[in-house]
Formats: C-alpha cells, structure tokens, sequence
C-alpha cells in the first residue's frame, strides 16, 4: 500500500508565486490546494484538514494573521502546523505569527522556493 500523499494549503495571492510554490511542492509528491483570498480560507482549511498550511500575511479579505489566530483556536484545526510565509519581516510581525501559533516565519525575500519546499518537509517530518 503506498502512502497517501501530505496535503499542503497554500493560501497565496501572488498568482506566479502561488504557482511556482504549488509546482515545486507537486513535483515533490505533495498534494496542493491553493487558495487566493484569505475570506475563505479558513472555511476551506477546516473542510480539506490539511498536512500543513503555508500561509501569506497580506491578503485580500481577511489577514493572514486573522487566519492563523482562528486556525488556533479552532478545535479541529488547532493541530494543523502553520508555515508563514510573508514579505512582512520586521521583529514585530514575525514574533506577533510565532505567537498566534506558527510552526515557522519566513521571509519571502530571504527564502528560495526549494528553501520553502524543504522546510515545509522539515515540519511534516517532525512529530506532532
């Protein structure tokens, strides 16, 4: 029996970012649903229960911070680790998403898609 593949949520509103992140996750055998507007994202999250969730900042809709504060107070998403992934990188919005609940922060500017991609099986790989 072959092992189901981990589900990734990408909530990202930059089309070319989205699909390149999407595209490198896929060919590393990871299931992506993508998703571009933070208004339902928590909705969807909550429904597909997925692996992990990389999640942007600045969103249209609602915020990224907005989204990980319900994730973690939600019941049966509270488990569900959460990557930031944000072009906001000052001391402040990276301590406020690693204290609502974010397994990581990382800086798009300062992060190659095959840096994103291996931290996210970083994650997925360590137990819960």
């Amino acid at each position: 029996m072959t092992e189901q593949a981990k589900k990734v949520a990408l909530v990202e509103d930059d089309p070319l970012m989205s699909g390149i992140l999407a595209t490198q996750l896929i060919s590393k055998q990871f299931q992506v649903i993508s998703m571009n507007d933070g208004t339902k994202a928590f909705e969807r999250i909550k429904a597909e229960q997925p692996d992990i969730v990389l999640l942007d900042i600045i969103l249209p809709g609602v915020s990224g911070f907005d989204i990980l504060d319900q994730l973690k107070r939600d019941e049966s998403t509270r488990a569900i680790p959460v990557l930031v992934l944000s072009n906001l990188g000052s001391r402040e919005d990276i301590q406020r998403g690693i204290s609502l609940g974010a397994e990581g922060y990382l800086v798009k500017a300062n992060n190659m898609v095959e840096d994103i991609v291996k931290k996210v099986g970083a994650i997925l790989d360590k137990p819960h």
